[in-house]
């Protein structure tokens, strides 16, 4: 099977050889006014489907490079990717779906979870918080923080902004149809 590098202005997001699929979406954001870009990789097969999220917010000028590794290539490289959710510690064995980014990953159950939190006011998963101003943490995702965004779900210090949470939502979505 053919393994793949994919970079994002010239930043090494992926490395791998279960590739099924290579996605970039456009969307329209109402509240934001805007076009949002994002990249995401799916991997495995329909059974045990991965989906790696790398990168959103992406706008003109950027670049993303995708080349075909040859074998001493592919044994080489990283792939630092997480396998497992950061926010909830599930392996990847243990969940239905993950969506992967470079430095976090988010399962499905902590997507319901989170997703529910700022959509119907439920309450927060045990041991998740929610850090607004004064926070120095960042989205795993978009690196963001406040006040770029209104404010973060951590857990097990990793970090959310609800534009990825939905980006997130959306994609995990649109792989179990």
């Amino acid at each position: 099977m053919a393994a793949f590098e994919i970079s994002v202005n010239g930043e090494r997001r992926f490395v791998g050889d279960d590739v099924t699929a290579i996605t970039l979406a456009a969307d329209w954001v109402a509240r934001r006014r805007a076009d949002r870009v994002s990249l995401h990789v799916g991997l495995g097969d329909a059974g045990n489907r991965l989906v790696q999220y790398l990168g959103a917010d992406l706008g003109p000028g950027d670049e993303i490079s995708i080349r075909v590794l040859s074998d001493a290539e592919c044994e080489a490289a990283d792939d630092t990717a997480p396998r497992d959710c950061s926010f909830c510690g599930s392996d990847v064995h243990q969940i239905r779906s993950l969506v992967a980014g470079p430095q976090v990953a988010i399962c499905d159950s902590c997507l319901a979870s989170f997703d529910a939190v700022l959509t119907r006011g439920s309450a927060l998963p045990v041991g998740a918080s929610i850090q607004d101003e004064g926070s120095t943490a960042r989205c795993g995702f978009c690196q963001k923080g406040p006040p770029e965004v209104p404010g973060l779900i951590v857990r097990n210090a990793a970090a959310l902004c609800p534009e990825c949470l939905r980006a997130c939502v959306d994609l995990a979505k649109s792989t179990n149809e």
